[in-house]
């Protein structure tokens, strides 16, 4: 143990003598459908390979380099991002095969897979964190899966009036039983998942079109313009109107 410390502490002395960490990154570069970050302590993202940035709308790592989750994310995902990076800063270990939803490049949501490790200064304090983001249908092979089979079904029809016990019957399981592997897997009910998702949806249309916010509540599998408005600050923490007044291009 004492031998593996000092080996360490020379590795970490090292490694910090290397313009960007030796630039590490550029490794997950040729790795297909990856994403890798590094974060400080105080959870600001230092660096990232190119699939992270382009997910997070940065060209280098430059325009990466400080930013927080709270800056490029929705609030209920970056406070979930938080709690996890201090989890693991806190306890010293990594957070492992954490699913849960993420932005893709086109900046509607889907669910990922998530890993997070500790990093170490060469006193044994956690200086950052640094993880890698796999899209979840990708990491799975079988095609028939129930789950993913639900997941592909509501990403197709949030628009619609989804009824779960149909959404349940397509996937070929009984409602009980597919809300069960839904929770244990997304710890988040299908419904959940459904309004997460659109509202999403509904967040980037507010900043990308002109359409009116009882017409986009509604594109987007809404009722009607109040049920909209409640969802979208319980989930966004604003209002609809404050949300496109911060965020219109």
């Amino acid at each position: 143990m004492v031998l593996y410390f000092f080996a360490m502490m020379s590795f970490n002395n090292w490694l910090s003598k290397l313009d960007q960490g030796g630039q590490l990154y550029r490794l997950f570069e040729h790795i297909p459908n990856l994403m890798f970050f590094v974060k400080d302590k105080e959870s600001r993202l230092v660096m990232g390979n190119h699939r992270f940035l382009e997910h997070c709308g940065f060209a280098t790592n430059k325009d990466l380099a400080g930013k927080s989750d709270q800056d490029i994310f929705p609030d209920y995902m970056s406070e979930k991002f938080r709690r996890d990076d201090e989890t693991v800063i806190q306890s010293q270990k990594p957070l492992l095969d954490l699913v849960e939803l993420f932005p893709t490049r086109d900046r509607l949501p889907e669910w990922f897979v998530t890993h997070k490790y500790p990093l170490f200064h060469s006193n044994g304090d956690v200086e950052g964190v640094c993880g890698i983001v796999q899209n979840y249908e990708q990491t799975k092979e079988d095609s028939d899966d129930p789950v993913i089979k639900m997941v592909r079904l509501i990403k197709q029809n949030y628009a619609s009036s989804l009824s779960i016990p149909e959404l349940s019957k397509q996937a070929g399981l009984s409602q009980r039983q597919l809300e069960r592997l839904f929770k244990k897997r997304f710890r988040v009910s299908p419904r959940e998942y459904i309004i997460r998702l659109r509202i999403l949806i509904a967040a980037d249309q507010l900043s990308q079109s002109r359409a009116t916010i009882t017409q986009i509540a509604l594109d987007c599998g809404f009722y009607d313009h109040s049920s909209f408005t409640r969802y979208f600050k319980r989930n966004m923490g604003c209002l609809p109107l404050s949300y496109r007044q911060e965020h219109s291009i």
